[in-house]
């Protein structure tokens, strides 16, 4: 059977690469309007929960029809928290955003959140907002923001304590970690309302202390009986701050307690599992709103979701170390074993934003030359934005922001990609990174005088090679005599214009140059439209005209040759596919792979100062076959080893290109005759499987009849039902008298007999009809419909007379009973569950206080 379902397995994956071939034929075909996202992220990249939530978000709007640009910002309130920091943040984003227009936003977690609440309709006037992450939420807080939906971070802590006792049954105390951040107060809110189902079975005890140390003293002695919940300890009582992974790795790793957990980013870290809350399916549910947004619904017509969006995991590390078997575990357990490692510290500083293809590709080079070492690097990415934010004001507080934010933190290495970014470095560097080596890229203008004091520096120069592409746009294009050169004043650009101006000299006697440099993009769209064969373009960069007007690479290539009468040269890749014909070009990904064999080097011990910046990164003749035949230039007359693309396929590449997936494809063919013989029997199995989950998931493991969930779900169906009559619906609230006296005297193990005891007794004098659930602990329900009080009471009688009659018959050392208590929908004062249950809960105690008072 095994063996059958890899040959299925095998067959969907090739068949999805077949259909994924497809689709990109199609990629480009997109005439849609972009959208524009905003995701607000109130942690830093590399953090563990938010950099889920964020994989969550895309896996949704990556496969979405929708044309949307998604940026990130991360707040990085974990590490920073003071409100002048939280002002700086605004400031910085006032100055940023103010002519920058969103159609949507994304947040996660509290920080950003409440931020949005505070800043939100003065930075993003009139813009929905979709949350995630939030601990907690009250639906009072949206008054005001009727823009405002999301998704609530809801928890399990029932399930994980469930879970917990199962493993150890002998537990009789609780010792929780948790720390006062925001998050920690919401999560004590929501753990508060579990506590009390176990009040006969466990003590709680906060496990306390002034700092991390006093904590993980306390947790080296602990009494027998004891497993620890570790909620979240981000912060001390001294205000030290802590990673994710940083408190519950310590404490677990001198404490001979069990510990669980509440989130999956502790997973691997210390704990050894439970019903954990997911960052992943948090963004998964978020994007998903999002799409219902952007697709025109109105925030205010999408409830807030607060269903718990948990899953049972567990570390096999942890596992081994108690003796608890994988058998054991709840079905479709998820079991990782992650090894703690000491991680260096890399940050990488971004002049540009995330998105960028430039950007992008230098950190996929740099990720390239380090892939036998990232399990061993963390990095911190931040993202400056300049490229669509050039006011002095912004980069002034933008510096101030940058300085506030690393000035305590420790890194190994540092990273900068393009000039804003060296250039703050080359500021800063003494005052805040005074002894961390620094590996500066995409420099366009360098001069060995700017390293002058620099010992920690060295990099690689963004050295494209402007007189290779001048010199093959001549010889591609023999007849022109005016080369006109689009470029801006940016940085960037005034760096181009200082290479350009060495080389013109050159060809004095050859072409005359025209520089469009001080003008707006409708005039650079009007005049290249009336360009003669004479000419042809040299674009340098222009994402910024002369009214202040910002294009990505993306726009700005796009923008200019779908008007350009002539051929459009380039220096860069990122213009390549979009419009340029092509030139000498450098590359975003083999400029990162220099930077990481540099980065690879310094972490192994060498210094900056001995290695050479590299002057001249490589670059390589690059073309696009469209833009050839647009402008009916012969492919013969590129230089030799040129690299085309967009080249038509013929049915000889086609098989060529393809030949082992071909070949892999009739064997597979020749297999489904097997497996579809298979299928029915399969799909059987599977539904089995899933029938048996379900009932995993709505059934008390100790007593195996349906547990609390259940019960809410079957009441809620009940009162939802217009075809049922909900006067005819009742509620019986039982406790079982005397429980925590027979735990005491008589063991745990006498407990649960009596418990699963008390529910055959009641079980049995129910129809068929009725349900009877455990509500947590010794509490249960039984939820009557189409029954009226007479015949409840009857039932209760008959209920009372079996345990009676099985207390004269019992051998056991003591007595067992129960007290209960009715209640029955009426519109005036029980029409909801809630208060159905109240009032059921209120006669229960009444009658519980006779029992006593008759019991003394």
């Amino acid at each position: 059977m095994k063996k059958n379902y890899q040959i299925l397995l095998l067959t969907l994956v090739l068949l999805s690469i077949i259909g994924s071939s497809i689709k990109v034929v199609h990629a480009d075909d997109d005439s849609s309007e972009m959208k524009t996202v905003l995701f607000l992220n109130s942690y830093h990249k590399g953090y563990k929960w938010s950099d889920d939530i964020y994989d969550g978000i895309k896996s949704i709007l990556n496969s979405n029809d929708i044309n949307l640009e998604l940026q990130v910002e991360f707040m990085d309130t974990q590490r920073v928290t003071d409100n002048q920091y939280l002002q700086s943040l605004f400031d910085t984003y006032k100055y940023k955003f103010k002519n920058r227009h969103f159609d949507l936003i994304i947040s996660s977690d509290e920080p950003a959140f409440n931020f949005l609440l505070a800043y939100g309709e003065v930075l993003f006037p009139d813009t929905p907002v979709v949350f995630c992450g939030v601990n907690y939420f009250e639906q009072n807080m949206l008054n005001e923001n009727k823009l405002f939906t999301g998704v609530v971070e809801g928890f399990d802590i029932s399930a994980t304590i469930d879970i917990a006792l199962e493993h150890q049954p002998n537990t009789n105390t609780i010792y929780y970690v948790n720390d006062d951040t925001t998050t920690g107060t919401s999560i004590m809110k929501e753990f508060s309302k579990v506590m009390p189902e176990y009040k006969d079975q466990l003590n709680f005890i906060k496990l306390d202390g002034v700092n991390l140390d006093e904590i993980t003293k306390k947790a080296q002695n602990l009494p027998a009986g004891s497993i620890i919940l570790y909620l979240v300890y981000f912060k001390d009582n001294e205000g030290n701050h802590y990673e994710y992974n940083q408190a519950s790795s310590i404490i677990s790793y001198t404490s001979l307690t069990p510990i669980y957990g509440v989130w999956d980013f502790t997973l691997g870290y210390g704990i050894i599992g439970g019903k954990l809350t997911s960052g992943f399916y948090q963004g998964e549910t978020a994007a998903t709103i999002a799409v219902s947004v952007l697709n025109g619904v109105a925030p205010s017509q999408i409830p807030v979701i607060t269903e718990k969006t948990t899953h049972y995991q567990f570390d096999y590390v942890q596992l081994k170390k108690f003796g608890i078997k994988v058998d054991e575990l709840p079905l479709n357990s998820i079991i990782i074993n992650l090894e703690k490692t000491s991680k260096r510290q890399i940050l990488i500083l971004n002049s540009y934003n995330k998105g960028l293809k430039w950007t992008d590709d230098l950190e996929i080079g740099i990720k390239s030359a380090l892939k036998d070492n990232l399990d061993n690097i963390e990095f911190t990415y931040e993202f400056m934005d300049v490229q669509k934010n050039t006011d002095p004001v912004y980069l002034q507080n933008l510096y101030e922001l940058l300085v506030r934010k690393y000035k305590n933190k420790h890194f190994d290495l540092i990273i900068t990609t393009d000039d804003v970014a060296f250039n703050f470095i080359k500021t800063y560097h003494n005052t805040i990174y005074a002894t961390v080596p620094t590996i500066f890229c995409g420099v366009n203008f360098f001069e060995e005088s700017m390293l002058a004091h620099k010992e920690n520096f060295t990099g690689v120069v963004e050295s494209y090679d402007l007189r290779g592409t001048i010199d093959v746009a001549i010889k591609i294009n023999p007849s022109i005599n005016k080369i006109i050169v689009i470029n801006d004043t940016s940085v960037t650009g005034q760096a181009n214009i200082k290479n350009l101006h060495l080389l013109i000299p050159d060809y004095s006697d050859r072409v005359i140059f025209e520089i469009w440099d001080d003008i707006n993009m409708s005039e650079v769209q009007k005049k290249v439209e009336t360009l003669k064969d004479d000419s042809i373009i040299l674009l340098l960069s222009f994402n910024r005209d002369k009214s202040n007007n910002n294009f990505s690479y993306d726009e700005s290539i796009q923008m200019i040759s779908a008007h350009a009468s002539v051929p459009i040269y380039g220096v860069w890749d990122f213009y390549l596919g979009k419009g340029l014909l092509g030139g000498v070009l450098t590359s975003g990904v083999t400029h990162g792979e220099t930077v990481g064999q540099m980065a690879l080097q310094i972490l192994e011990g060498k210094n900056p100062s001995d290695i050479p910046v590299v002057i001249n990164s490589p670059n390589i003749y690059m073309f696009d076959y469209n833009m050839l035949k647009k402008f009916n230039i012969n492919s013969n007359s590129l230089p030799i080893g040129s690299n085309i693309i967009n080249t038509p396929s013929t049915i000889s590449d086609f098989y060529n290109n393809n030949k082992k997936l071909l070949i892999a494809f009739i064997y597979i063919f020749s297999a489904l005759c097997i497996i579809v013989s298979l299928m029915y029997k399969n799909i059987r199995i599977r539904k089995v499987a899933e029938e048996k989950e379900r009932l995993y998931a709505l059934t008390d493991p100790l007593t195996k009849i349906p547990n609390r969930r259940a019960g809410m779900e079957h009441l809620a169906a009940l009162l939802e039902n217009p075809s049922n009559d909900k006067s005819q619906v009742t509620v019986c609230f039982i406790d079982i008298n005397n429980l925590k006296m027979i735990n005491d005297t008589f063991g745990h193990r006498s407990g649960d007999d009596v418990i699963k005891e008390i529910c055959r007794l009641v079980t049995s004098s129910l129809r068929s009809v009725d349900m009877l659930c455990r509500f947590g602990g010794d509490e249960f329900l039984i939820i009557f419909n189409n029954i009226s009080m007479e015949e409840v009471t009857q039932t209760l009688n008959k209920i009372n007379e079996a345990i009676t009659l099985y207390n004269q018959h019992s051998n056991k050392p003591y007595v067992i009973g129960i007290s209960s208590g009715f209640s029955q929908y009426n519109k005036e004062n029980c029409n909801n569950i809630d208060a159905l249950i109240e009032q059921a809960d209120i006669e229960m105690y009444k009658n519980k206080r006779l029992y006593r008072e008759k019991d003394n």
